[in-house]
Formats: C-alpha cells, sequence, structure tokens
C-alpha cells in the first residue's frame, strides 16, 4: 500500500539517440532537493559577496582582501560551474525551479523601512538608556537623525515614484 507521500514520481525524458531518463524521488524529496540547492545558491552568493566587498564601497568592510586576481577568478568560475550543476541535476530530475515572486523593489523598501526605525533609535530620547545625553550630544544626534532619515527618505521617494510609472 502506497500513501501520498510515498507515492514515485517517475518522470520519462527521452531525447533523439538517447534512453529516457527516470527520476524516482517522491515530492518531498524533490521538494528538499531543490531547497537544498536554493540554500547551495544563497551561500555561493555569499562567497560572491565577500570576493565583491572590497570593491562595494561599503563603509564598515569586514574582510581583509588577501585572494590575488588569478585565484577570484577560479573561484568565480567554480562558483559557476556548480550553480550549473546544481540547475542540470534539476532539470535531470524533472524539478521545477521557483519563479522570484517578490519584487526587489519592495524588498528594498522593506529595508529602508528598517534603517529608518534604526535611525530612529538614534534619536536623544533613545540614547538614553545607554546614559546621560548633554544637550550638545542631544543637538548632535538630533542632526545625524534628521539627515540620515532624509537621505533614507529620499532613496525610497525615489522607489515609490518608479512603481508608479
Amino acid at each position: 500500500m502506497t500513501s501520498v507521500l510515498s507515492a514515485v514520481i517517475v518522470v520519462e525524458r527521452t531525447e533523439p539517440g538517447q534512453e529516457p531518463v527516470r527520476s524516482s524521488l517522491n515530492e518531498p524529496q524533490a521538494h528538499c532537493l531543490r531547497v537544498t540547492f536554493q540554500y547551495l545558491d544563497e551561500l555561493l552568493g555569499t562567497i560572491e559577496d565577500i570576493l565583491d566587498e572590497p570593491e562595494s564601497g561599503t563603509a564598515f568592510p569586514r574582510f581583509a582582501p588577501d585572494i590575488p586576481p588569478d585565484q577570484r577568478k577560479a573561484i568565480e568560475d567554480s562558483i559557476s560551474a556548480i550553480r550549473s550543476r546544481l540547475l542540470r541535476i534539476l532539470e535531470d530530475q524533472r524539478i521545477p525551479g521557483e519563479r522570484p515572486v517578490v519584487p526587489a523593489s519592495r524588498t528594498i523598501r522593506f529595508t529602508l523601512t528598517a534603517m529608518d526605525i534604526a535611525v530612529e533609535e538614534l534619536k536623544p530620547r533613545h540614547m538614553k538608556r545607554f546614559g546621560e545625553v548633554t544637550e550638545a550630544a542631544a543637538t548632535e544626534l538630533n542632526g545625524i537623525t534628521v539627515e540620515l532619515h532624509d537621505l533614507i527618505t529620499g532613496l525610497d521617494q525615489s522607489l515609490a515614484e518608479r512603481e508608479e510609472e
């Protein structure tokens, strides 16, 4: 007796001159494979972020750029080869990928909201929890928060305008 969860998905694909390719993964196994591959792709993206950090212009670099150009190229080529193989395996297993559904602009705008909240926490009334805030410090903190709020709001409005177009 076979339950729905243990039902085997058998997919046949024939290409001219080739034997049919069969997948014997059930749906949960196929889902696990795809999700694991998505995680591997995220980790590869993390490696790319590390490699790209020196050129990113980040204000607070975390990594010392100790990878010479030839080794960087080898790493990038390996990342590309791994991603290609992940996609071929999914294709061979006839496991569909997921289409992106979250607009990048929405994610950026949510991130800007988080940034705005973090900046709000720099106001003198919130900074009091770390000790007395002098008048001079309050003036500086208020100026910092206004300036950063303005910059964040400007970027958010720019994205909002593009969404309306």
